[in-house]
């Protein structure tokens, strides 16, 4: 476990799993402001982007 934390540059395993529709990024800043990896899903990037 200490090699994937080193590894990944997390302090603990907590790996936020990237779902489109649900995850926000306050949501991805929360899970890595507390030491774990958070990630934004991009498979409708496009599309959020032109609706923003």
């Amino acid at each position: 476990m200490n090699q994937i934390k080193s590894l990944l540059g997390i302090r603990y395993p907590v790996i936020g799993g990237p779902m489109l529709g649900v995850t926000t990024p306050e949501m991805v800043a929360a899970v890595s402001n507390s030491g774990g990896l958070g990630s934004l899903p991009i498979g409708a990037w496009r599309q959020m982007w032109r609706e923003n």
